[in-house]
């Protein structure tokens, strides 16, 4: 079986690719810092329906994804399996967050409701059928082991670099204090998330185009489908159950779980962490996206580094379990502080706890890029530890499934946050600091015990994943695939 595509595809090329991530990170930060947020705190929908309304749109992931990256694998066409989706998805993407921070014309419950329900629908679906195909497209560019770990430090790197943007724009120029919205007021102007709309919606169409026409002029060269046959349903649900028999495959599905419903929770209670317990103001974490996002970077190209000539398994797992023993450090110093003679944590609003948070910060996201980098690169050799038992290669279905986890359980965290700050109190119009001090001791509470466990129980999953670096290079030879 010829690879005529393997040795032609540049790191220019793949780093061009790799920009498509680009729009992944713009995402995260919406729905991981400001949907819930912007719905419940400024536009005053109560947090259960908020989060309702994202639960629900879960339901259209969970069955979108998987038969869009299945319907991917098997597409013929003069653009190829994966092109044709990736073009018809960047502006409706774009679209839908605009529209998502664009003034409503009512604040009334029912209406902000129905309203964030079928934008967040029309946003996942959207997104499915631009990054499924999307990084169906990786596992091709390249086959070689470690290359992999190449492409994904660098679209984790650039997800990163999406993120940054929009979160240093946001807070730097976007939540201006202004009369009405005076220090952590400023988090509550409704001025403020119209631009951040406008803005998100723009960085999806940049990365994106730059994404799918890097890898245009190599549509004669990827891998075309058998001959088409007629459509069975039937069929196509074997063919995934197949798929998703794969052990190595299951291992990372369960992991990935674990990880992505971690992800939603903890994001979602970073801006109220950030407003009400640290008692930041916009200003002055506006360099955080930056320094955090350096480190980052950072991280992703150190996993390329140490994984060369090591197992990915293994990196992975040492680096998620320092990252277990680090991750309550700072909250649990805080909470306990009054209660000791020594002061254990600087006083909020001191410089020196600035520098400690932002360092810690840091740190953690270091860590997890480090992870996650090899976490998608271990995605990828299970499509030829596939194909050499079905004859297939399904990276469609396969790379479903850090999307599908990424927006489903992510959207679980957010859906399981809302009920979390309507039982600890929090009224979406009460800005009085005071009144907010038991609530928000309970939410990092609830936080600093829930993301140690989802992070062990996910690092724990890892544990059966069986392929290793020989067994794939012998896999890569026998289909006859050039590195």
């Amino acid at each position: 079986m010829k690879d005529s595509i393997a040795k032609g595809v540049s790191n220019l090329t793949l780093i061009l690719y790799s920009s498509g991530s680009g729009a992944m990170g713009v995402n995260g930060v919406i729905f991981g810092a400001w949907v819930l947020f912007f719905y419940n705190q400024v536009l005053g929908l109560s947090a259960v329906l908020a989060s309702l309304a994202i639960g629900i749109s879960l339901i259209f992931d969970a069955i979108s994804d998987p038969l869009v990256g299945a319907w991917s694998d098997r597409l013929k066409s003069k653009l190829g399996r994966r092109h044709p989706f990736i073009y018809l998805s960047i502006f409706p993407l774009a679209l839908g967050f605009y529209f998502l921070f664009s003034e409503p014309v009512s604040l009334d419950q029912d209406y902000l409701f129905w309203r964030l329900l079928i934008l967040v629908v029309l946003i996942r679906i959207s997104l499915t059928f631009y990054e499924t195909p999307r990084a169906a497209l990786g596992p091709e560019l390249t086959k070689d082991y470690d290359r992999r770990n190449f492409v994904n430090a660098w679209a984790y790197a650039i997800a990163i670099f999406g993120s940054i943007i929009l979160s240093f724009v946001m807070y730097k120029f976007f939540l201006v204090e202004t009369e009405d919205f005076k220090g952590d007021m400023a988090f509550l102007n409704p001025e403020a998330y119209k631009y951040l709309g406008i803005f998100a919606a723009l960085l999806i169409v940049i990365f994106g185009l730059i994404s799918s026409l890097s890898t245009h002029r190599f549509i004669p060269e990827l891998h075309q489908p058998q001959v088409k046959t007629a459509f069975s349903t039937k069929k196509l649900l074997e063919e995934i159950l197949e798929c998703f028999s794969n052990r190595s495959w299951l291992a990372m599905l369960i992991s990935g779980c674990f990880y992505g419903l971690n992800i939603g929770i903890s994001s979602g209670v970073g801006t109220y962490i950030n407003k009400y317990f640290w008692q930041w103001t916009p200003d002055v974490l506006a360099l955080f996206p930056l320094v955090t996002g350096i480190a980052t970077i950072f991280g992703a190209i150190l996993a390329t580094s140490l994984a060369k000539g090591r197992e990915k398994r293994n990196v992975c797992i040492t680096v998620f379990s320092i990252n277990i023993l680090t991750s309550p450090i700072p909250y649990l110093l805080r909470l306990l502080d009054p209660y000791t003679e020594l002061s254990l944590f600087p006083d909020n609003g001191s410089n020196l706890i600035w520098w400690i948070l932002i360092s810690y910060t840091a740190i953690e996201d270091m860590l997890r890029a480090m992870g996650f980098v090899l976490v998608i690169s271990m995605i990828f050799d299970i499509v030829e530890d596939s194909q050499i038992k079905t004859g297939r290669r399904d990276e469609g279905i396969f790379m479903a499934g850090p999307g599908l986890i990424q927006k489903v359980l992510s959207g679980l965290g957010i859906f399981i946050l809302g009920f979390v700050l309507q039982y600890i109190g929090f009224d979406p119009q009460t800005t009085n600091l005071q009144d907010e001090n038991i609530p928000i001791n309970q939410l990092v509470i609830f936080q600093i015990i829930i993301q140690p466990l989802l992070t062990l129980a996910a690092t724990f999953c890892l544990f059966f994943y069986t392929i290793s670096r020989n067994s794939h290079s012998g896999v890569v030879d026998e289909l006859g695939y050039k590195n």
